[in-house]
């Protein structure tokens, strides 16, 4: 094997590392997610999901919740409009950060649209 392919061969072997490492970190967010959103008791459902993502059922105004929370900064998708998706959510799963703010304008704006 020649030096070039010796160095291809390597460089794939670690993307691999890297990615089961991401795959880990993505598999526990969502966990971790998922179980704080089942936690909230505007959220209905949260759908099971094999994705980098959760799809999540509020008790009403999923599309005011969605478009104050990209206002905010905070982008979902907005997925009522889907069969069988009333008032649904989709959400990304990103870092803990992320999640975490998320997770903390969702409780807000949930909070200042249903005072």
């Amino acid at each position: 094997v020649n030096s070039l392919t010796s160095e291809v061969a390597m460089n794939a072997m670690g993307s691999i590392a890297t990615l089961e490492k991401n795959i880990a970190g993505i598999l526990e967010q969502r966990s971790l997610v998922a179980k704080q959103l089942e936690a909230l008791d505007f959220v209905e459902k949260v759908y099971p999901s094999d994705a980098n993502f959760l799809l999540f059922r509020v008790q009403q105004k999923a599309n005011d919740l969605y478009k104050t929370m990209a206002d905010a900064g905070v982008v979902t998708r907005f997925r009522g409009n889907e069969i069988h998706c009333d008032e649904c959510i989709r959400v990304t799963i990103g870092t803990a950060e992320e999640n975490a703010k998320f997770l903390e304008l969702l409780q807000k704006t949930w909070k200042d649209l249903t005072a």
